[in-house]
């Protein structure tokens, strides 16, 4: 019989993130926000992709995911649903990517609803900067790196880890309490105080930090800069004319239409991601960090490190946090370090990189299969989770 052992197709990945699920193998991919919206007008419940994007109903959105946990399993099969069938997954496997610190308990229940109810013949949970590792070496077309070290920001938090050999340095992994939703209710919160209700416009407001923010090189000489210096507009929409809004530098548009101001804010939201401070959390920005996970590392290999990190994540789209990172750590670290950091500029880098290891020949032996989990139970083999 043709099943995931023989057939590449039938190797699926669920890359489940808190903000956004991509779903698929080597020949289909689908695509959809993470989260459940109710019309607070109807009292609807809105599960499919285009519909969260409408900016002319005020929701209020739902996650399965706190702080990066998946803790809400019915919402999420609620999601899962509307793509995934028990029945088509029958001699197939998933690899499913989990940040650190995942609890037991819901690798577990994950366990359950992939092996129960969703029918699945094998299941893979994995690191999920081990699936950047592996983006990497599809990207080198390498088949193995001795060091490698992954700095990933992303929608519920900012993960540091170096990686030896292809095995993560779990002495050196660190965990920084800030990413994506954290900004974005922030500019959402300033935004609402100052000019415009946003409180239930999460992703209106997403768009607008995405476009608009950006991160400095210079943060007390820019903030030192006078007002309206980095002034942009952001056009909200009217639903007659514009089903979308957009940003643009000057205002040379009608006087009737609706805008948002931003100015120095571009720069301050992003500044918390280096300097968590800024907003009262007692916690190191990536810069501090990276050099305090390097510090569990023995001396004479800690500047390999530093020659091979790759930074991934939504929020290392914002432009300049590439080069704000970069040299920040060049200015810190010893002067005979060559330190390099590779950009990896695919959003779905996380999901590529479980598709090349669904491919590798490690793939098989990570798996744990419905008959070995029900022989042995989930105590017996969580320790040989990679």
């Amino acid at each position: 019989m043709d099943n995931w052992r023989q057939n590449n197709q039938r190797r699926f990945v669920l890359d489940n993130g808190s903000y956004q699920i991509r779903y698929g193998n080597d020949v289909q991919k689908h695509k959809q926000l993470n989260l459940i919206a109710h019309l607070k007008k109807t009292g609807q419940m809105i599960y499919e992709f285009d519909s969260l994007f409408d900016e002319s109903q005020v929701m209020t959105y739902y996650k399965p995911h706190v702080r990066g946990v998946l803790v809400d399993f019915d919402k999420q099969i609620n999601i899962w649903d509307k793509f995934l069938n028990p029945k088509l997954l029958k001699d197939c496997s998933i690899t499913y990517p989990f940040q650190p610190f995942t609890p037991d308990q819901v690798v577990n229940k994950l366990f359950d609803v992939m092996f129960e109810y969703y029918n699945v013949d094998a299941f893979c949970p994995i690191n999920t900067q081990k699936m950047l590792y592996y983006n990497v070496l599809a990207r080198e077309g390498v088949s193995r790196k001795q060091f490698t070290y992954i700095i990933d920001s992303s929608h519920s938090a900012t993960y540091l880890v170096p990686i030896f050999d292809g095995e993560i340095m779990y002495s050196g992994l660190r965990r920084i309490d800030i990413g994506g939703r954290l900004l974005t209710n922030q500019l959402k919160d300033n935004i609402s105080f100052k000019q415009f209700d946003l409180k239930n416009y999460f992703l209106l407001s997403s768009k607008i930090k995405e476009l608009l923010c950006f991160v400095s090189m210079n943060y007390f000489q820019d903030m030192k800069k006078p007002k309206n210096h980095f002034r942009k507009y952001y056009i909200l929409p009217d639903f007659e004319i514009r089903r979308e809004g957009y940003a643009v530098d000057l205002l040379n548009v009608g006087f009737l239409d609706e805008k948002l101001t931003l100015d120095k804010e571009r720069i301050t939201i992003p500044e918390i991601l280096f300097r968590p401070t800024e907003i009262g959390l007692a916690q190191k920005g990536p810069t501090e960090t990276f050099f305090d996970s390097l510090s569990t590392i023995h001396k004479d290999i800690q500047g390999y490190f530093a020659e091979n990190i790759y930074i991934s994540g939504g929020n290392s789209f914002f432009s300049s946090f590439h080069n704000r990172l970069s040299n920040e750590i060049r200015q810190n670290c010893s002067v005979d370090w060559n330190v390099n950091l590779t950009h990896l500029d695919d959003i779905d880098s996380v999901f590529q990189g479980s598709l090349h290891f669904n491919r590798s020949t490690e793939f098989q032996n990570a798996c744990f299969t419905k008959a070995e989990y029900q022989e042995k139970g989930f105590e017996n083999i969580k320790q040989y989770i990679i």
